[in-house]
């Protein structure tokens, strides 16, 4: 009786094919011991092992993830389930966005169902800015160029555990850990190749002590925290109140939040264009698509007053460029502003929303505000809020009415 059973069994009884029980095998995944001959030979170990890796690999997890954590090789088995949790959760979220948007433009189609359906369904689901190099360059140009007007009073006390979700490339992270050099930092994204981004600049700017940089998702944060700051991240989710809860449910008494976001309504330029303006218009029209709201600064007090947040506040900052401001007018309006918005030029031409032409214009009209006589102004918004150490009168009495009919 041959003691095991051949790799052509094993794809009978499992429903997987011999293609895929050789791959998982040069993967490390199940690695059967070879007959004399060569071929695979799968004893009853092997058949446990190849069970448990259909089960792992059913819960969407990569090969090296189920082969890590069927070696015991994996260092924080939790922590590994509990991020690919946060990747299905988000997956649900983004799927449940698409069915929303794709239903509402159904219930009303028009002679040319595709057309519409690719005009308004282009970015459905996406990060509008994509996560290539280009932006991550974007992103460290826009925290450079911004520190000082973003940071100025933003520090957090010796001792105090701050969390940053959607931390990106790590652009804002290390500003906040050097402007706070007491306090302990814990860095969320949800993208992998982000937080990879994240821990090498960490590691590079040497703060790695005291900023943990992980996978993470802010609908689902850890904590508790005392302090949470959140920089460009709402405009870019479908239900920002849902994660402004969230980061509320693990903050300690007397902890605050910081938000910053912009507004590109409150964008201003001279000398004017139509062109111009139907450029940023499309990158407007496809973060809608994608979920988000590029005008969302104008939004942030309702926002995390209707999350529960005491004493909000929010503080206009404008950053203004003009001939006085060379360096301003190259780092803001050309490395950052522009270039966020020329990054959109194919999805918004494959939309329908501009013409090519009409879109480059737009954007060598942009330029022009760089040159001499032009200015450019655009207007971030810093919002906090507090979750007060002690109830407000309304919350006690309310205490106080539960605690009695408790006792009734």
């Amino acid at each position: 009786m041959t003691p095991g059973r051949t790799v052509g069994e094993l794809a009978e009884a499992t429903g997987l094919s011999v293609r895929v029980l050789r791959h998982w095998d040069e993967r490390g995944v199940v690695s059967p011991s070879r007959t004399p001959a060569g071929h695979r030979l799968y004893s009853a170990d092997d058949v446990v092992r190849l069970h448990r890796a259909i089960t792992l690999r059913a819960l969407g997890l990569r090969l090296d993830q189920v082969a890590a954590l069927l070696d015991g090789t994996d260092p924080d088995p939790a922590a590994t389930l509990r991020a690919h949790l946060a990747g299905v959760d988000a997956d649900l979220r983004r799927r449940r966005t698409v069915r929303d948007r794709l239903a509402e433009v159904l219930a009303s189609p028009s002679d040319d169902v595709l057309s519409t359906v690719i005009r308004e369904m282009t970015m459905v689901g996406s990060y509008v800015h994509g996560y290539h190099e280009t932006e991550a360059t974007r992103l460290r140009d826009q925290a450079a160029t911004l520190a000082d007007l973003l940071h100025d009073g933003v520090a957090f006390p010796d001792g105090a555990h701050v969390l940053e979700p959607g931390c990106g490339v790590g652009a804002q992270t290390v500003v906040l850990a050097a402007r706070s050099p007491g306090a302990r930092f814990t860095a969320i994204d949800l993208e992998p190749g982000q937080v990879g981004a994240t821990r090498a600049r960490v590691e590079a700017a040497g703060i790695a002590d005291r900023v943990e940089v992980r996978q993470g998702d802010v609908h689902d944060p850890p904590g508790p925290v005392d302090h949470v700051v959140v920089f460009f991240l709402l405009e870019h989710l479908p239900r920002p109140d849902e994660a402004l809860r969230a980061l509320r449910g693990v903050l300690r008494p007397g902890g605050t939040i910081t938000v910053v976001e912009g507004d590109h309504g409150a964008t201003a330029f001279h000398p004017d264009s139509a062109d111009a303006r139907a450029v940023i218009t499309c990158q407007e029209v496809l973060q809608r698509q994608a979920g988000g709201d590029a005008g969302i600064g104008r939004r942030l007090h309702p926002l995390l007053a209707d999350a529960g947040f005491d004493d909000v506040a929010v503080v206009p900052r404008t950053a203004h460029a003009h001939a006085g401001r060379p360096d301003l007018a190259d780092s803001l309006v050309r490395r950052t502003f522009t270039a966020m918005v020329a990054g959109v030029r194919e999805p918004a031409v494959a939309a329908g929303l501009i013409t090519p032409e009409r879109f480059d214009a737009g954007v060598r009209d942009l330029l022009r505000t760089t040159e001499p006589g032009g200015t450019f102004s655009y207007t971030f918004f810093r919002a906090t809020g507090t979750i007060r150490a002690y109830p407000s009168r309304a919350s006690s009495a309310l205490l106080d009415e539960v605690a009695d009919e408790a006792a009734r």
